[in-house]
């Protein structure tokens, strides 16, 4: 889950990290209302990148050009993401911009990524730096980032604490992502977060209370079928196919995909319903992919290992009492799959086992009934 930066610096401030004084605004005329003094900073708040370059960002010099600037934005589309709302901060002059983030890496677990440099073209700089982060966690480490950034005296004890808090958001909040880009300081000597990016892993949520009922107001970028997926625990992505495809974890998905796509079929969508699906979850799944007018077949492929084939069969079974006039291509493999595959023929059901014979019918199917 992607939070606004305006979300990311409210956890920052939770954890002591200091940002910039701010108000969140909806409308233009709330604009009156803020009291920083001019010129102001008005950030539009989405969730896509690349709101610098896209003139997502604007420095008005009085009321009146705030309110015209505050119109144009609140239109704004960046990346495909609508402007819901604006962020509005005092401008704060820039001595230096830094980039600090932590993330996870897959083989050396949470990692420091950190730069002399910051801004909207921190990608492309090759000063980035990379500092694997020790268990347990001690604050001399934060105090070793900053050293190596060359960073002295007051300035390196202010980043190297900021650092150090950071690192416990990563933790606290189950994070995949906790970005500061850039981490300023200013003509005066403070350290300050001037933007903020925090990405939630969203096998967390259930467990952090902080952010129950979060979820849904961060799926506006999403087509309403994939907005109820993601709130039934399922990876939905809609594309422009006939072929509707549902089956259990990433790699099986993706490789069921390519698959249609090298036999002449076009995938409608991608659905991952995960390694442990039972019958209702399922049978969720198969509603939303069936919902789709252009889908004239279902391609499930599932290989059973915590899933229990009898159980998607049964799913299978009630699904097809329901739609009776849907054509579906089933392939089941592993636990209980004798038991499936029984379950699949009393109810006229054809289990097909060998997965280019699957993809081969559905991709057959498919273009019958285009």
């Amino acid at each position: 889950m992607n939070l606004y930066e305006y979300e990311a610096k409210q956890i920052f401030s939770e954890f002591g990290i200091p940002v910039p004084p701010s108000v969140r605004i909806t409308k233009i005329e709330e604009l009156s209302k803020v009291h920083f003094g001019y010129p102001l900073t008005l950030k539009c708040q989405v969730l896509s990148g690349g709101r610098g370059k896209a003139g997502g960002i604007k420095f008005p010099k009085n009321l009146n050009e705030g309110k015209e600037i505050a119109k144009d934005l609140l239109k704004l589309e960046i990346g495909g993401s609508k402007t819901q709302s604006l962020l509005v901060e005092p401008r704060v002059n820039i001595a230096q911009e830094l980039y600090l983030a932590v993330t996870l890496d897959r083989n050396k677990g949470p990692i420091f990524i950190a730069s002399a440099e910051g801004g909207i073209e921190i990608e492309s700089s090759h000063n980035v730096l990379t500092m694997p982060i020790p268990y347990p966690y001690h604050p001399f480490v934060g105090r070793e980032l900053a050293e190596k950034l060359k960073l002295k005296g007051p300035i390196l004890v202010k980043v190297a604490d900021i650092a150090n808090k950071l690192y416990k958001v990563f933790e606290a909040r189950d994070l995949d992502l906790a970005e500061i880009n850039p981490l300023i300081i200013t003509d005066g000597g403070d350290v300050l977060a001037l933007d903020g990016k925090i990405i939630v892993n969203d096998d967390s949520i259930d467990r952090q209370k902080s952010f129950a009922g979060w979820q849904e107001k961060h799926l506006d970028e999403l087509t309403q079928r994939e907005r109820r997926a993601k709130l039934t625990g399922l990876n939905l992505v809609e594309l422009d196919g006939n072929i509707g495809i549902l089956c259990n974890g990433a790699g099986l998905t993706m490789a069921t995909m390519d698959m249609v796509k090298s036999f002449g079929g076009k995938p409608a969508n991608f659905l991952d319903v995960g390694g442990g699906s039972d019958q209702d979850k399922t049978l969720a799944a198969l509603d939303i992919v069936n919902e789709n007018p252009d889908v004239k077949v279902i391609l499930l492929n599932i290989l059973g290992g915590i899933t229990a084939c009898d159980e998607v069969a049964n799913a299978l079974v009630k699904f097809i009492k329901q739609n009776p006039k849907r054509t579906l291509v089933v392939r089941l493999r592993g636990n209980n799959q004798d038991l499936a595959e029984k379950i699949l023929a009393d109810s006229g059901l054809k289990l097909i086992p060998g997965l280019e014979d699957a993809v081969t019918e559905a991709v057959k199917k498919s273009k019958t009934a285009a």
